[in-house]
Order: structure tokens, then C-alpha cells, then sequence
């Protein structure tokens, strides 16, 4: 497995503590970074473990929505999952799958025209039932779809109205998961054979929200307010920054030749390092509007701060005003091993491992997972 490990800084300068070279600024001797012991760096005087590492945090359901759940449990309803092919880990929650289990699950995997054509769907679907299975939801099937482009909508109306035999339909999803849009999509052709009209109300025992729609005298599908997760960027940054990250049209990787001390700022909001190892590429995937600037680790503060106050970089949020508003992770990639390391909710950067140790540094919070590659 790749070692991802969370970084300490200095809390005097704020500089990001390393054991790789010593010609780089925060440089300590392993044998005491790893003691998380009081130590001196090159500049000043002691340092202290950065904050709590939140790779170890999981993102939480509210109460509310989980007595939405309950009661789906309670039907033996069929669940419609919804998920974002581009920003996986956004609207993936490890805490539903105790809530779905033993329940009839479809999970539809959207924006599949956000993604390069090239990119087989099967190999989609196989990605998909891993990264569930990884946190102990098992789907009955798995649609990969887009509302846009009304790809395998019409086929996921009918399988659901085929399979769902007489039952209620919970549709559940992140915020940023194009649930909305999903639904809409099928309610655009959906014709409404009852007396009961399409309403929205609180569900019972909650003050949620949901969409309440008749499919029959006695049964109704229930589109449920999308839930958050927490360790995404997505749940951080202001609403007109999220226009900016969430991709609108076919993503276009961005690949990057980077060596050692080299430094790619992403946007204003992340920030990727190489300690050491052989110069590879990176392909990073992400919203196409998003800029980049290539520099040295050495120069990486300063040039990333002047450019957020210049607004030089997109997007700019003000969660990121200096480096010290970012966290960081230290990463050792396995030699000759392809992964993707996520960013939740931002971007994700592929690369072939050569036993390189890398810094990525994301607003505080946020989540930073290294996973089999996607693409």
C-alpha cells in the first residue's frame, strides 16, 4: 500500500515539517519527526503536531435524514443511490451502509459525459462496485448515466418502475451528486396515472424537505434533500467558487512533468510537491476552467500568496488567504504502481509510483485519499 501520512508544521513560521532533503526549508531528522516529539527545525526554535488528521474522520448523516432512512428500512423500500463519476469520494459515505443494508439498492453513477469518451463504461461500472463495496454497500446494480445527455435515463426509469414491485422509491444522494437533475430527468416523461398530485412537504418527523412523487394509488417515489459530506471541498468553499470546481463540459486532463523540489499550484485552494524521487508525469483531472503554476517547492508560499492576493490563480476563496490556511499530507508512492490521490471534492491526480514521497497540501479539513486509478 502507498503511505499517506499527515504532516506537521512549525508553529512558529508555519513552515511544513520534512525528513527528504535537507536543502529544503522544515527539514528534521526522521529519527524525531516520527517520535512527534518537540523538535527544532532549521528556523526556529520547537515544532508541534499539525491539528488532527482528519483522513481518519468519516463523513456523518444527520439525524433527520436518518430517520428518512428508517423508515425506508421500515417499507422495504427500493433505494435509488446516487453518485458523481467525476467526484466520487464527494457522494460517497461509508456512514449509509449500515442504514441500507438488507435493502434493494441501484446505484447510478452520473455525469458520464463530464469524463473522457475514451474511458470504457464497463471499467466505470467496476470502479464503482469497488469503491461501494469498500464501504460495505452492495447495489443490486449499477446504471452509469447522465442527465444531460439523457444517456441510460429511460432505461433506469423502467428498471426501476419494473423491480421496485408495488414498493416506495427513496432516491438519496450528496449535495453535489446531479440528483436533482436526475430526477428531473425522469420526471420528464414520467406520466402521473393517479389523482394524487406531485408536492413537496417536510417528511414525517423531520423538518426535511422531499419531493413526493405517485406512482401508484398507494406507493410514491421520494426524492430526499441531498446530505453532506463533510471532508469534501465542496462542503467548504462559497457557492460561487463551486461553479468554478464542478466541470460543465468533458474534462481535459492536464498532464505535468515534475521532478524533484518542484511545486504545481492548483488553483488558489491545493497545492502539489515533490520532495524527491525521478521526474514523472501527473495527470490531474478537474473542473477545465481551474488554472495551474508550476514552481519551486522553495518559492511555493510566496508565489502561491502573492497570486491568491493578485487573483492570479482560479478559482480564489477566501477559506485560503496563505499557506498556513492549508493543510498538509505526505505521500510515498509505491514503485511501479499507477494510483489516483483525490482530492474530495477538487480534483484527482494520476500517477505511476517510481518510489517518489510527495506533499499535498488542501484547505483545512479536507480530505486526501489514495485510491486504484479511475481512468
Amino acid at each position: 500500500m502507498n503511505e499517506i501520512k499527515h504532516s506537521r508544521r512549525c508553529p512558529g513560521c508555519g513552515i511544513i515539517l520534512q525528513t527528504v532533503d535537507e536543502s529544503l526549508p522544515g527539514f528534521v531528522p526522521e529519527k524525531h519527526l516520527v517520535k512527534h516529539e518537540v523538535i527544532l527545525c532549521q528556523r526556529c526554535f520547537k515544532i508541534q503536531h499539525y491539528g488532527e488528521d482528519i483522513l481518519n474522520q468519516e463523513p456523518r448523516i444527520d439525524e433527520e435524514f436518518k430517520r428518512i432512512l428508517t423508515a425506508a428500512r421500515r417499507q422495504k423500500a427500493l433505494i435509488v443511490y446516487v453518485l458523481d463519476l467525476v467526484n466520487f469520494e464527494s457522494t460517497l459515505s461509508k456512514d449509509l451502509a449500515s442504514h441500507l443494508e438488507n435493502l434493494e439498492l441501484i446505484a447510478v453513477a452520473t455525469k458520464r459525459d463530464l469524463l473522457p469518451k475514451v474511458v470504457k463504461d464497463t471499467k466505470l461500472t467496476e470502479y464503482v462496485r469497488e469503491r461501494l463495496a469498500s464501504v460495505g454497500i452492495k447495489p443490486t446494480m449499477i446504471t452509469i448515466a447522465s442527465s444531460i445527455k439523457n444517456f441510460n435515463l429511460d432505461i433506469l426509469k423502467t428498471t426501476i418502475l419494473d423491480i421496485r414491485k408495488n414498493r416506495n422509491v427513496y432516491v438519496i444522494g450528496a449535495t453535489s451528486s446531479g440528483k436533482s437533475s436526475l430526477v428531473n430527468g425522469f420526471l420528464k416523461n414520467f406520466a402521473n396515472k393517479t389523482f394524487t398530485p406531485i408536492t413537496t412537504s417536510p417528511f414525517p418527523g423531520t423538518t426535511l424537505r422531499v419531493i413526493e412523487v405517485p406512482l401508484d394509488s398507494h406507493s410514491f417515489l421520494y426524492d430526499t434533500p441531498g446530505f453532506v459530506i463533510e471532508t469534501s471541498l465542496l462542503s467548504k468553499v462559497e457557492k460561487e467558487v463551486i461553479k468554478i470546481i464542478m466541470p460543465k463540459v468533458e474534462i481535459k486532463p492536464r498532464i505535468y512533468q515534475l521532478g524533484a523540489k518542484d511545486a504545481l499550484l492548483i488553483g488558489g485552494l491545493a497545492r502539489l510537491e515533490i520532495l524527491s524521487g525521478k521526474t514523472t508525469g501527473y495527470t490531474i483531472y478537474l473542473a477545465n476552467p481551474i488554472t495551474f503554476h508550476k514552481t519551486l517547492i522553495t518559492k511555493a508560499d510566496q508565489v502561491m500568496e502573492n497570486m491568491i492576493a493578485k487573483r492570479s490563480l482560479k478559482p480564489i476563496s477566501r477559506i485560503v488567504k496563505t499557506s498556513s490556511d492549508l493543510e498538509a499530507f505526505e505521500i510515498t508512492l509505491e514503485k511501479q504502481k499507477k494510483v489516483d490521490i483525490v482530492i474530495v471534492g477538487y480534483a484527482s491526480i494520476c500517477v505511476t509510483g517510481f518510489d517518489q514521497v510527495i506533499r499535498i497540501l488542501v484547505p483545512k479539513g479536507t480530505s486526501v485519499i489514495v485510491l486504484p486509478p479511475k481512468i
